[in-house]
């Protein structure tokens, strides 16, 4: 028998295949990601020029990458790394990201062999805490969800959980917002950004110009 002939849609997937609007406003929202992202750009660029809190190396062109895909764990998405500064060993990105169905997120990813988290995590723990940051609690870096597998409150980390984050070689903080608040999502985003830009610099107080020891010392860029 051919099995074509056992392939069937459900009425709502009847529907949408004859529907051209929805697959036209999926593209018009996407767009529209890539323009609020390219805004985010612009203002996160200049929060940079007036902090002067990074190495130079973050302040040349390479930043502001938007890349897109179809598929996050099923659904589409729209992701702007700046400042970002990726190598073999080594990860610093500030990541801004749209979900579809979940929401926009701001995170800071560093990671690397020369990754070292400070004396004084526990103070920095508490600065998040006030700030209300979620820290990932995943070994898999590379996770965005915020189920509890992979990111926790800081309010919430246990001891244990503590003492597991500071033992690993990467550390990552991030903050959402849902879709339904897309006209408060700009201003939520320069926010968190600029809390992440005060973790750095009560991070690495003195403003070497290395990323000092709490922080992967990046090689290349975007």
């Amino acid at each position: 028998m051919n099995t074509a002939t056992k392939i069937h849609l459900s009425k709502l997937e009847t529907e949408l295949i004859k529907n051209k609007e929805w697959i036209l406003t999926k593209r018009s929202i996407i767009d529209k990601v890539f323009q609020l992202f390219g805004a985010m750009h612009e203002t996160y660029k200049q929060v940079l020029e007036n902090e002067k809190t990074l190495p130079p190396e973050f302040y040349k062109e390479k930043g502001g990458k938007i890349s897109k895909g179809e598929n996050y764990l099923e659904l589409p998405y729209v992701i702007l790394d700046y400042p970002a500064l990726f190598s073999k060993e080594n990860v610093f990105a500030i990541r801004t990201m749209f979900w579809w169905g979940n929401f926009f997120s701001i995170s800071l990813h560093i990671s690397g062999k020369n990754f070292q988290i400070k004396t004084d995590f526990y103070s920095l723990l508490t600065y998040l805490e006030e700030k209300k940051f979620f820290v990932c609690v995943n070994e898999n870096e590379w996770q965005h969800d915020f189920i509890p597998s992979n990111y926790i409150s800081v309010a919430e980390l246990d001891e244990q959980k503590r003492k597991e984050i500071f033992k690993r070689n990467f550390f990552k903080i991030s903050k959402k917002i849902d879709l339904n608040k897309w006209d408060e999502a700009p201003e939520f985003l320069k926010k968190t950004f600029l809390e992440i830009m005060e973790f750095l610099k009560i991070s690495r107080p003195g403003g070497e110009k290395d990323l000092s020891p709490a922080f992967p010392k990046a090689e290349s860029g975007l």
